[in-house]
């Protein structure tokens, strides 16, 4: 299991190797927000060299294959890759990945196949000042509420709490089509906190990692 805080602020930051796809430079292009649509980007290509130096191959051969349950394989969803052949064609990669931005900085998970027994990642990054009011009390469940309202830090807490559920969510490929108050994180051992400081983030931030078997 590989994890890594990757920032994605500053015009002085190297850019990762490699090109966005079509794909991905059209949804860049799309946003609004021409800093967020850099972020993206970054946060794309980032996660794409992360895998390839995890397998020993050049990003150039490594292609996105994202899951959707909607739309099936393409460039969004659930993080998946494949290696691309000279010959046309493609072959899916035994990597499991996963990505979250916030902030000005990517968190990046990223784990190989191990003997051949695969496993799904979520990860989620949150700025606590981005979420402190931001969740309301119906996304949680009666037991999240009742942890809530005993902590003397309720917005840190909440915050801490849907990063949880987030990094869940995204490791059973599911996202927001489940009513994230029914899913309970409190001692969930699916899921784990993220020590921030060890991953290089700067104060103010809470991430969470969920391991799932397919």
């Amino acid at each position: 299991m590989i994890l890594r805080a990757v920032p994605l602020g500053g015009a002085d930051l190297p850019w990762p190797t490699g090109e966005p796809t079509a794909g991905e430079a059209q949804r860049a292009r799309a946003m609004a927000d021409r800093d967020k649509a850099r972020e993206f980007t970054l946060a794309r290509l980032a996660l794409r060299g992360l895998v390839a130096s995890v397998l020993g191959l050049p990003p150039q051969v490594i292609l996105p294959a994202y899951e959707c349950p909607d739309c099936g394989q393409g460039e969004h969803g659930s993080p998946g890759f494949a290696l691309y052949r000279d010959h046309g064609g493609q072959v899916g990669l035994p990597i499991a990945a996963s990505a979250s931005r916030a902030g000005g900085w990517a968190l990046l998970a990223v784990a190989p196949a191990d003997d051949g027994e695969r496993v799904r990642l979520g990860v989620d990054l949150a700025a606590v000042a981005d979420l402190r009011n931001a969740v309301p009390e119906a996304a949680f469940s009666r037991a999240e509420r009742r942890r809530l309202s005993q902590v003397p830090d309720r917005g840190a807490e909440a915050a801490r709490l849907w990063a949880r559920k987030e990094a869940l969510l995204k490791a059973r490929g599911e996202g927001l089509r489940t009513d994230p108050a029914t899913v309970e994180t409190l001692d969930n051992p699916s899921i784990a906190d993220l020590s921030t400081s060890g991953l290089g983030l700067p104060g103010g931030f809470v991430a969470a990692l969920a391991v799932v078997k397919p």
